[in-house]
């Protein structure tokens, strides 16, 4: 089972890094949805990280790593 956005809570799945820059699957669908989708591949941490120095990133709400 993948991550369903209009059933299912990101917060409950998800955890950002503390840098912001990874996704930190919490539970099975989430490393399967990450792992699937490449959440974390090289490209889109290098926009996160430039989003991150204009404060686009990361959304508002989201979890981050303790």
């Amino acid at each position: 089972m993948l991550f369903n956005p209009r059933k299912m809570l990101w917060n409950n799945h998800f955890v950002w890094s503390k840098d912001f820059l990874r996704i930190i699957p919490k539970t099975e669908i989430g490393k399967v949805t990450a792992e699937l989708l490449q959440f974390n591949r090289e490209r889109i941490q290098i926009i996160r990280a430039e989003d991150v120095k204009v404060n686009r990133h990361p959304p508002e709400g989201d979890e981050i790593e303790k």
